[in-house]
């Protein structure tokens, strides 16, 4: 098995951003507002690895399943693809950390990409008091770093998406959940926004440090794109933000 691989996501100005892709051996943090397009880019991944027949392990703790986004990227049925992808769905908090203890044993063989989508919600569901609180931050904090060990010594691309929460003080600012945790661990952060019309998203990195670059790119039905659909199909993307079909495009 090749060490050291690099899986693309087909898209230049995104791969510029991610020097190539996601790379094995660390954690890429994603995070983003509802609607941003978080599942489509963790997607968006899925489908690339699979075109170079590297298998994935997809944790989704989302309240709905990314299968039919999925067909929609990959232009497949889930059964023609299925053997390259698996897709694990905990329901606690509690089973999460379970599931991420035992991802070797659910990798199949040529399994090189671990998406994990969000990684926070879950988490934010247990949180309640102080005590509470305290344990559910220990554990995700363990959670991530067994993420961290599974990439570096399974070398293995860890993808971790997260939601966000509103800054004190500054209500037009947000910033990722468990922030302070995902900055420790993540070796690349990046940061989705909605740019000036509903297709356009904005993907800025900020870790490495001192290396802050950007892309733009627009949310199509097929994934996203360098270049807006055209006009008589773009209605795709509006119809679906004013639908609200799921939590995260």
């Amino acid at each position: 098995m090749k060490r050291g691989l690099t899986v693309p996501s087909g898209i230049l100005s995104l791969d510029q951003v991610l020097d190539g892709g996601l790379h094995t051996g660390v954690i890429t943090h994603v995070y983003g507002e509802a609607a941003s397009g978080k599942t489509t880019l963790g997607l968006q991944f899925v489908n690339s690895a699979c075109r170079i027949g590297v298998r994935t392990v997809y944790v989704n703790s989302e309240s709905s399943s990314p299968i039919e986004r999925l067909e929609q990227i990959t232009d497949k049925e889930f059964r023609q693809i299925e053997d390259m992808v698996r897709i694990l769905i905990p329901k606690s908090f509690d089973e999460q950390g379970a599931i991420i203890d035992d991802l070797e044993l659910y990798a199949r063989e040529g399994t090189r990409l671990v998406v994990v989508d969000t990684l926070t919600r879950l988490y934010r569901a247990v949180l309640e008091d102080k005590a509470t609180n305290y344990a559910a931050h220990r554990e995700l904090n363990r959670q991530t770093g067994f993420l961290k060990g599974l990439a570096r010594l399974g070398d293995m691309a860890v993808l971790v998406l997260n939601q966000v929460r509103g800054v004190l003080g500054d209500y037009s600012a947000f910033e990722p959940v468990a922030k302070n945790i995902l900055d420790y661990w993540a070796d690349y952060v990046v940061q989705m926004h909605i740019g000036q019309s509903r297709a356009q998203r904005v993907i800025e990195r900020t870790r490495p440090e001192g290396d802050r670059r950007t892309a733009v790119l627009y949310l199509t039905r097929r994934g996203f794109s360098s270049t807006p659909e055209p006009a008589e199909t773009g209605k795709w993307t509006e119809e679906r933000a004013e639908q609200g079909n799921t939590p995260d495009v």
